[in-house]
């Protein structure tokens, strides 16, 4: 962890946002037990689990710029006590009316959007080992004062008055604002297939893309139904069911030529930058499905059965190619809520 917090203070100059000059804005970093997402926008979410067996976890979020507040959250899908919540053995002490507990017939969860308050947590969690909520409820911190340093050095806050980690001097309008978001209309589809030339362009795609579906190891007996749909009077989008896991199945795309001749497979947009490997742009589509009232492309792939990790997408065809309009992504399996996965992409239309 010294290495990671070190790594980042070499590469983040006090009050500039960072971000890549070339490429995507929207970061995913892993931590030891910690991630941290970051949206377009640079509106960060941090967190931590307890074991993946158990629903406990830390959720650390702020909005860009100089004003956000940052929000933390301590959450359970059962009841706990305050007073029972202890780092390294040591009792915390968030108190009311800083610290706000609220509990249901679903979850507890105890907040505060107090800078200090939240301040002067971080400061104590950075260098301990676990926060306990209950006997099984142990939450790990390895890797948590490099996910706090993250957040600051992506929303340019190192060294600054509204730094978590690391605060300094440098007033908070020094803070960059955060960056727009990007305008991606709706694109409706007038266009319609013909009687029948759906079976037809399915077919076609399979005769032609042969190879790839052999590839790809595309089972040949799927229980989804193929689809066609219209893009313009010379395009369409072609879905082919390959693959069916436990809970969910997975499909390849491609635009196919309507009048006849070749189609070429669809590799829909997911750029992010991170610390981590798995980069790549979304081959399979899970669980896909296509408004012709939008012209919008979605899908969701759960990471396993109870959805506390996967990713979700969505695409809008703009009469020459799919466009990036949202995306979600946890790549750590753990949590409160099924598919309540951090935003990297978000756009208005």
């Amino acid at each position: 962890m010294a290495t990671a917090v070190a790594a980042l203070l070499c590469s983040a100059p006090a009050l500039r946002a960072e971000a890549s000059q070339s490429g995507p804005v929207q970061s995913y970093d892993s931590y030891g037990s910690w991630f941290v997402a970051c949206d377009n926008t640079l509106a960060c979410v941090a967190k931590g689990f307890a074991d993946s067996s158990h629903g406990t976890e830390i959720r650390i979020e702020r909005d860009a710029g100089p004003a956000a507040k940052p929000v933390v959250t301590i959450r359970a899908d059962h009841k706990f006590d305050r007073g029972g919540i202890a780092i390294d053995g040591k009792p915390v002490g968030l108190a009311a009316p800083v610290w706000e507990m609220t509990t249901d017939a679903d979850e507890t969860a105890l907040a505060s959007d107090d800078l200090t308050a939240i301040r002067a947590l971080v400061l104590r969690l950075r260098d301990a080992s676990t926060l306990r909520l209950g006997a099984e409820d142990d939450i790990p911190l390895d890797g948590f004062a490099a996910a706090m340093l993250r957040i600051d050095a992506r929303q340019g806050r190192v060294g600054g008055v509204t730094a978590l980690l690391r605060p300094g001097p440098l007033p908070a309008a020094k803070v960059p604002p955060p960056p727009p978001r990007p305008k991606i209309p709706y694109h409706p589809i007038t266009a319609r297939l013909a009687p029948g030339e759906d079976a037809r362009l399915i077919a076609a795609v399979r005769a032609g893309q042969k190879a790839v579906l052999a590839k790809e190891d595309c089972e040949a007996d799927v229980s989804m139904d193929p689809e066609a749909y219209p893009l313009d009077a010379r395009q369409a989008l072609v879905l082919i069911p390959c693959i069916m896991g436990a809970y969910q199945g997975s499909s390849l795309a491609f635009i196919a030529q309507r009048a006849g001749g070749s189609s070429r497979r669809l590799i829909a947009p997911t750029p992010y930058i991170g610390n981590g490997t798995d980069h790549s742009d979304a081959r399979y589509f899970t669980d896909s499905t296509f408004d012709p009232k939008t012209g919008m492309l979605s899908d969701a792939a759960k990471g396993r059965g109870m959805a506390d990790c996967g990713m979700s997408a969505s695409w809008i065809w703009d009469g020459t190619a799919f466009q990036l309009t949202d995306m979600e992504l946890q790549q750590s399996c753990g949590g409160i809520e099924p598919g309540d996965w951090p935003t990297l992409f978000r756009s208005v239309h």
